[in-house]
């Protein structure tokens, strides 16, 4: 089937423009959706292995921060199409059956039929999915992340039994604090948290009284639409073009680029960073052309997307310390990074029920000597804290240029 429109992404950023949720939660709300109609019928050979465009995406905001908006306005389309959906709460025992029984199958160019397991979990509540401090399922989705061949599972009533050409997308949404609350230290240095992309936002990014469709988002709806399902038949081997694997190869031999993400939280996210930058490659090639080509554009527009998000990724950790007060000093800077400035009397009763003022004023003097914020009096001689723009890293309006963001004023 021909396409109807050139770039799905940022087609699908445009007809969700007159809504709240922030951009980026969008923006991976259409690459998740991509993710999960590309299923196992679509690799990159890579070396002796072949890797897949599944994503473990999870929108981390506070309550009411639109990441179950941003889920929905995707989710129908999904439902829609040719797609194994998991429950919406499941066990382990739940998950691993609904993926044994999500068959598929392709055909190769050479007339061959695979079969394969494809499943995608849409959770907007992952705290119910992930589970109270689970170990089994934390083991079972840092497994499957790789797309195994072979998998080899435990049940209750049969023992042992094998999945065939798992391929399993997790889209799910949480706050700050249940997140920490569900994962325990040794998940956080584990394997499942270098496997997850964190999408941080802080709260609705605009107020929309009527968020109805217009006769014109209506139509770019119903192209999207017929889109994803031709994207949805697509089938076979992605390449880079020689430009592109230039470029890509001076990237990843660069030592400046190994350490993404200075956090303790995130020493595994960054030895698998070059792993999600290829699987977004695909993911954007995926979304404007049929020929499974990686271009530079593609390339570059996947660095500079994973750059966006990763500027935010730390905050989804605020709080998971060892201190008394870490969660509130976790809270306390998402409350800067939202309002950027605030007062001591809005401070004391935004935390009145968190800590003493003498404790509040312990953090605060804390933030002040490590650089995050600055205390300047008013000229009425009261105190405002201002959030340091340098404690966020900043991205220049050339990255911003690369992003699919950029077709929003082009429209």
């Amino acid at each position: 089937m021909q396409r109807k429109i050139d770039d799905w992404i940022a087609r699908y950023l445009q007809v969700t423009e007159n809504s709240e949720p922030p951009r980026l939660y969008r923006l991976w709300t259409a690459i998740t959706a991509l993710s999960s109609v590309l299923e196992r019928k679509c690799w990159l050979p890579w070396g002796d292995e072949d890797i897949y465009a599944n994503f473990y995406t999870v929108l981390v905001g506070p309550p009411g921060g639109r990441k179950g908006t941003a889920m929905l306005q995707a989710k129908p389309m999904i439902q829609e199409m040719n797609v194994h959906l998991a429950s919406d709460c499941v066990t382990r025992a739940q998950l691993v059956r609904e993926l044994a029984e999500a068959r598929g199958n392709f055909k190769t160019l050479e007339g061959e039929i695979c079969e394969h397991r494809s499943l995608s979990v849409w959770s907007e509540e992952f705290s119910v999915f992930i589970g109270e401090r689970n170990p089994d399922m934390v083991v079972t989705l840092t497994d499957l992340f790789g797309c195994p061949k072979k998998w080899k599972y435990s049940t209750k009533s049969q023992g042992k039994d094998l999945i065939t050409n798992a391929y399993l997308t997790i889209f799910g949404a949480i706050t700050p604090s249940i997140l920490q609350s569900k994962l325990t230290q040794e998940a956080v240095g584990g394997g499942l948290i270098s496997r997850l992309i964190f999408v941080v936002g802080y709260g609705p990014e605009k107020r929309i009284p009527q968020p109805w469709r217009t006769p014109e988002e209506s139509e770019i709806y119903e192209q999207l639409f017929h889109d994803l399902a031709v994207i949805g038949a697509m089938a076979g081997p992605f390449r880079f073009t020689e430009r592109a694997m230039e470029e890509y190869s001076m990237w990843y031999m660069d030592p400046r680029n190994v350490n993404a993400i200075d956090a303790d939280q995130f020493v595994g996210y960054n030895a698998r960073r070059a792993l999600h930058l290829r699987k977004l490659c695909m993911i954007l090639s995926a979304a404007k052309t049929n020929k499974r080509i990686i271009s530079l554009e593609h390339y570059q527009e996947a660095l500079a997307i994973m750059r966006l998000t990763e500027r935010e990724m730390p905050n989804a950790f605020f709080g998971l310390g060892r201190g008394h007060h870490a969660q509130t000093l976790a809270d306390m800077m998402l409350a800067f990074q939202k309002h950027q400035t605030l007062s001591w009397p809005q401070i004391v009763d935004k935390f009145k029920l968190d800590a003493y003022p003498q404790d509040l004023s312990a953090i605060l003097t804390l933030l002040e000597t490590s650089g995050r914020i600055r205390a300047e009096a008013s000229v009425s001689g009261k105190i405002q804290y201002h959030l340091l723009e340098e404690t966020r890293p900043k991205i220049e309006e050339k990255i911003l240029a690369m992003t699919t963001f950029k077709h929003l004023k082009e429209a």
